[in-house]
């Protein structure tokens, strides 16, 4: 699996192109932002999404219409804003994952953790932040719980040194993690700004609809 570090430096790049509008043509023709060559598209996502229609919900001002969709080989329901895009994927076994770019300027991604699931909760927790540190990442909030629709979930708050053309740049993202029946989980939004605020609202039916099973 690619590592987070550097997938969380192609999300920066591709939220500065992005801005908080549809892609425009440069965009697309920017492949850090849209790689081609990975699974993206209605055939792409037959790969690694199935439907789930009871997580469907129609636009509701100020929030867009969101589709069900099941992920992570049939591990993950989730309720989704009809325009993000998938911008990769892989259903390898213990290592499973789909990221998704959002038109209003912010990834969102799960993991698949190789953790099993009947472990104690705060050793899970434990090697989450030994694992984020190890990479540099710094935890700035942690260990929040958070309502999930199925699982149980924390939250964590967390700054990434991203290298770029002229100085580094700094990736801040919030990250779950979350527990269900049989697997376990991270979800991390990369976000533009100081904090999540503008894109809050669009966000919440997501995460408390989320079902990790």
């Amino acid at each position: 699996m690619v590592d987070r570090r550097v997938r969380a430096g192609l999300v920066l790049g591709a939220l500065c192109a992005a801005g908080c509008g549809g892609p425009s043509e440069g965009a697309t023709k920017n492949r850090t932002f849209y790689d081609w060559t990975v699974a993206t598209g209605e055939q792409g996502a037959k790969e690694f999404e199935e439907r789930y229609p009871p997580l469907d919900l129609a636009p509701q001002e100020p929030n867009p219409e969101y589709v069900g969709v099941t992920v992570l080989r049939r591990g993950i329901h989730l309720s989704k804003p009809k325009n993000w895009l998938l911008r990769d994927a892989s259903n390898q076994p213990g290592q499973a994952y789909v990221g998704y770019i959002s038109p209003n300027a912010y990834s969102f991604a799960i993991y698949e953790r190789p953790e099993y699931a009947a472990d104690a909760w705060r050793d899970m927790l434990q090697r989450y932040e030994d694992d984020a540190q190890s990479t540099g990442a710094k935890v700035t909030g942690k260990r929040v719980p958070v309502a999930v629709g199925i699982g149980q979930g924390r939250a964590y708050s967390v700054e990434r040194s991203v290298e770029a053309a002229k100085k580094p740049l700094t990736s801040r993202s919030r990250e779950y993690l979350v527990r269900g029946q049989s697997r376990v989980v991270v979800v991390q939004i990369v976000y533009e700004g100081d904090d999540l605020s503008q894109i809050n609202p669009e966000l919440l039916r997501v995460v408390d609809t989320l079902e990790v099973l």
